[in-house]
């Protein structure tokens, strides 16, 4: 796509690739659940009675040309037709991988309504000014201008206190019979580790799992927060608009890392 083009991004998905420290395989966390987002959005935009195939053959191509090219963030895209009548067009850009980093600021960003909030794709020019704008990552509130829904770019997990059993990810809301946020590949692989996670001492173990809930920037201020994103991984919250964040609780935040690090998984 020439860089005078101005068709809009319908759907898109992207995620790190790593090289495997030991053997230079090229790797991916949750590419399975990338895929398949990539494809339920894409389907959902495109008419035609091949419509399946044809995604299916462009992500298999995908995944092959992503392996090769090796560690980056390469992101799957779906772009509006360049003129009525004509095709949409499935397209993969080879990036490098940007820098990583543990930490990241929040700033709330109220009255911001989005195009199609439960999608990845149509948001990204428009969010990624936004941060440029706020030098930091904007907090995205509802339409009241209340309840925290996510980060421009990341989910949000945070933790009631130094409890294993007191983590929290935003509950789903849905309006007009459409989701209020991206589902995130991420916060589902984290949930799913903290599922299986027994925590506290018998016989009083329990379970670790992550409780759904609706916070207000006011609840999630001097809390431990994550934003958690295909990227980076897990970066700690260290201030919403401007005041200090608590300190993660250590131990905690090592066992969630080294779970994101079991799923690590080779893309061939």
């Amino acid at each position: 796509m020439s860089a005078a083009s101005t068709r809009r991004l319908i759907v898109a998905d992207s995620f790190r690739v790593r090289a495997n420290p030991r053997t230079g395989t090229a790797e991916v966390r949750g590419l399975a659940d990338h895929l398949r987002r990539f494809r339920f959005s894409a389907l959902g935009q495109l008419p035609g009675a091949d419509t399946r195939a044809r995604i299916d053959v462009f992500l298999d191509e995908a995944v092959d040309r992503i392996a090769e090219y090796g560690e980056g963030f390469p992101r799957l895209e779906l772009w509006e037709a360049e003129h009525a009548g004509g095709d949409a067009e499935l397209s993969l850009s080879l990036r490098p991988l940007p820098e990583l980093r543990d930490t990241i600021e929040l700033r709330s960003a109220p009255g911001v309504l989005l195009d199609h909030p439960e999608r990845k794709g149509p948001n990204i020019s428009r969010l990624a000014e936004l941060n440029r704008r706020l030098g930091a990552e904007a907090l995205l509130l509802d339409g009241a201008g209340r309840a925290v829904v996510e980060g421009a770019t990341t989910s949000l997990i945070w933790w009631g206190d130094a409890g294993d059993s007191s983590g929290r990810f935003v509950a789903d809301a849905r309006a007009k019979g459409r989701a209020n946020r991206v589902p995130s590949v991420t916060e589902g692989l984290l949930r799913r580790a903290a599922d299986a996670r027994f925590v506290g001492r018998k016989p009083e173990r329990q379970s670790g799992s992550l409780s759904p809930a609706t916070p207000t920037v006011a609840e999630l201020a001097g809390a431990e927060v994550w934003a958690v994103n295909a990227l980076h991984g897990i970066r700690v919250v260290t201030s919403i608009d401007g005041v200090p964040q608590a300190a993660p609780e250590e131990r905690r935040l090592r066992w969630f890392r080294e779970a994101l690090d079991r799923c690590w998984h080779p893309l061939v």
